[in-house]
């Protein structure tokens, strides 16, 4: 009596344990860690990391192949589509085996059942156990299809070694995806989680090729499979070894690693043009490698989403030497001109500047600052569209002085430069040049946000730069053809059309190219991931090369529409590039194209009347000459400065006659105007090896060819100069000065500076 009681007992608390587990819902089987994994847009693997315990485990995939599903389930569970997670006939099979060997044959698991075990980790097989993983199976029955059944167990079955899952296993020991195995590789696989050991090398291997050929004969009668396509599968032969998984885009996933974890990344990356243009940058990594320089990074953006559809974030990255493997496109570098087009866009938009107006390219100081052109030269002036064209860097610093460096950071934060996030006061104007650090990875994000701003006519919200602006500030860039390094000057031939903008940091340590049309962005940078600058690394010469290559690849399309609904026509100087007078009419005007704006740049300032003897030799008054005689003419006259150097470059311009001894001296004025030093500057003077000063030239301009200048420092008589050569060379003493050049009608210019 009491022995029935305890039976009664027993069975009624298994059947309340069976219905508690069968009511409540499984949670989630597996949690062990996954391979972080990237995909392309069409679904090809492009590079896996293994997990963070050593293992080859891929994310678990929403189904599986049909031939390995076909292959398993034949091979461990032939009804496994018509039981509910345990097989009754299966047990009773089992039971008769092991009592008529005296042994444990077969335990009669179902792959539902051995999902359930492979959940529980490495569990004792008791009895208990087993009927536990019973409970729990028809638990998971109620729940989970037999296709969701199915995938949980290949996605985590151990398949030897430190390979789990169907998808790692089909990489590592067949080098392709689970869907193109064949059926001989699928059914080599089936038989791998109950034997997992057969993979390795040895004596095994027979074994594993008569199990997997077991299987092949049994898909065969099972119909699965005809004789014909059974004996050829018998024929091939078994894996020799693991394979590597691939690596493209390699720091591409590495990134997406840091930022988001190890998980499946289905990304935009086009895998055929990817694997292209890994080759055209090994290519060119290798040539720029006999210079000592080690690292290139490139990024390929889609327009239209602004996703990459290739991402390069370092060329060396399998050599793990010189800084490979750090993924430049994320790394902050010096921008240097690769901003210049966006002060030029702002500066459009606002009306500051028209696109042929001159800016002054002469010699130019502020507090500390004091740039130069990469060629050490100056034109006096330059059209604003050519200071983009050229890259100058005097005229660039000039205009964002005008525009202000504060508001000018303010723009680049708006339009998304996410490591720009200093003060004016930090920046200063040398922000032009390259005194911020960027991003490649923004770089390209605000050409391609500025491109689909200026593809989208139906657009709502007013972008930051107008489509006036920006359809102006690429079509310079399409006109590139002398960008900074005038030495180095490369002419790019290319089918298409393209916006492309170069750039070169202070001290040849970063070369940047970037290249728009209205459906891509290619961004390139090339350098040394230590900073290292090397001679020659420019970004014409380095750069540009690859991005033109990548684009090579890319499929030609259409240019932007121009929006005439947001540009106006303006009669412009042809030579100032203002808005025309008209005093301008004798040297022509054009119509040009420029963004509506809430002001515009005065009428032009460079020409004005004068008035000249009959022979135009003389600038004369009605004081020095008869009135009837006077010729009233309109002519292009530039500031003294300006001037001086405009003619060198200029073999056209006509300075003005000189004035007729008689003309009224007082009516002459701004004659005088001091080149270098410019007021406030702090100046070194050179020092011999005899421990001398050898003293600094000093240089000024006069708007008469012909005057002579009388020099004076501190109030001291300093010298003479003529002939329109206008330099001196002056040894100062340490300390503050006033330095004065006078003329002979007494103009003069005046400027204080420190020698040190």
């Amino acid at each position: 009596m009491h022995n029935r009681k305890n039976l009664l007992l027993l069975f009624s608390s298994l059947a309340l344990i069976t219905a508690i587990g069968l009511i409540l819902r499984p949670g989630k089987l597996f949690d062990a860690p996954v391979c972080a994994v990237l995909e392309s847009r069409d679904g090809q693997l492009l590079g896996a990391r293994i997990a963070a315990d050593g293992q080859w485990r891929f994310p678990a995939s929403d189904s599986v192949p049909e031939k390995f599903a076909k292959s398993i389930i034949t091979f461990e569970d032939k009804r496994f589509r018509r039981h509910p997670g345990v097989d009754i006939f299966a047990i009773a099979r089992a039971v008769r085996l092991n009592f008529s060997k005296g042994e444990v044959r077969s335990g009669a698991s179902t792959l539902t059942m051995q999902t359930i075990r492979l959940s529980r980790g490495d569990k004792p097989r008791t009895i208990g156990e087993k009927v536990l993983e019973m409970i729990l199976a028809l638990r998971l029955e109620l729940y989970c299809s037999k296709d969701e059944i199915l995938s949980l167990y290949a996605s985590n079955a151990p398949f030897g070694g430190n390979v789990v899952g169907i998808d790692a296993a089909a990489w590592r020991y067949f080098g392709r995806p689970a869907d193109e195995l064949s059926w001989a590789e699928s059914a080599m696989l089936a038989v791998l989680p109950n034997a997992p050991a057969l993979i390795h090398p040895g004596s095994r291997r027979d074994r594993l090729l008569a199990k997997r050929n077991f299987l092949l004969d049994k898909l065969c009668d099972a119909g699965e499979i005809d004789s014909l396509t059974c004996s050829l599968a018998k024929d091939e032969p078994l894996p020799e070894k693991p394979w590597p998984l691939p690596e493209t885009a390699y720091h591409y996933l590495e990134t997406l690693r840091k930022q988001q974890g190890d998980r499946l990344y289905r990304s935009s990356i086009d895998a055929a043009l990817q694997t292209r243009a890994e080759e055209i940058i090994r290519r060119h990594h290798e040539s720029f490698a006999t210079n000592q320089v080690f690292n290139l990074a490139a990024i390929i953006l889609n327009v239209h989403t602004g996703e990459p559809v290739v991402y390069c974030g370092n060329a060396g990255h399998t050599s793990r030497e010189h800084g490979d493997n750090v993924d430049v496109v994320q790394a902050p570098r010096s921008s240097g001109s690769t901003l210049k087009p966006l002060l030029y866009a702002a500066m459009l938009d606002e009306g500051e500047i028209l696109p042929g107006m001159l800016i002054s390219d002469i010699p130019f100081h502020y507090k500390d600052f004091s740039p130069n052109n990469f060629n050490h030269t100056f034109d006096g002036a330059v059209p604003a569209r050519d200071v983009i064209r050229r890259s100058l860097n005097v005229p660039s610093v000039r205009m964002l002085h005008e525009f202000g460096v504060e508001k000018f950071i303010d723009l680049l934060q708006r339009l998304g430069f996410t490591t720009i996030t200093r003060g004016a006061d930090i920046y200063g104007l040398s922000l032009i040049l390259g005194g911020a650090e960027i991003k490649l990875a923004d770089l390209a994000s605000v050409y391609a946000s500025l491109a689909r701003e200026l593809g989208d006519e139906d657009a709502v919200k007013r972008p930051v730069l107008s489509r006036g602006a920006l359809w102006c500030t690429f079509d310079v860039l399409t006109e590139v053809n002398r960008p900074e390094e005038e030495g180095d000057w490369h002419s790019f031939n290319s089918s298409k059309k393209i916006a492309w903008k170069t750039g070169t940091s202070y001290g040849n340590r970063d070369a940047w190219s970037v290249g728009v049309t209205p459906d891509y962005v290619v961004a390139v940078w090339v350098g040394n991931c230590d900073g290292e600058g090397r001679p020659l690394l420019t970004g014409v010469g380095y750069a540009a090369p690859v991005m033109f290559d990548l684009f090579g690849l890319l499929p030609p399309g259409r240019w932007f529409d121009c929006p005439m609904d947001e540009l106006d026509e303006i009669e412009c100087c042809a030579l100032s590039g203002h808005p025309a007078s008209d005093l301008c009419t004798a040297d022509g005007t054009v119509t040009m194209l420029v963004p509506k704006a809430p002001a515009r740049p005065g009428l032009c300032p460079y020409h004005r009347l004068v008035h000249l003897n009959p022979e135009e030799t003389w600038q004369v008054d009605g004081d020095c000459w008869p009135v009837d005689e006077i010729r009233n003419v309109s002519r292009f006259v530039l500031p003294p400065a300006q001037e001086w150097y405009y003619m060198r470059s200029h073999s056209d311009y006509r300075p003005l006659p000189p004035f007729h001894p008689d003309y009224a001296g007082s009516r002459q004025s701004g004659a005088v105007e001091i080149i270098y030093p410019q007021d406030g500057m702090s100046i070194a003077t050179p020092v011999a090896l005899d421990s001398h000063s050898q003293g600094v030239v000093f240089s000024a301009a006069h708007s008469d060819p012909g005057a002579t200048l009388f020099w004076h420092l501190d109030g001291d008589y300093l010298g003479t100069t003529a002939h329109g050569e206008h330099k001196i060379k002056v040894v100062p003493e340490k300390g503050y000065h006033l330095l004065t050049v006078i003329d002979a009608n007494g103009h003069s210019a005046s400027v204080r500076f420190t020698a040190l």
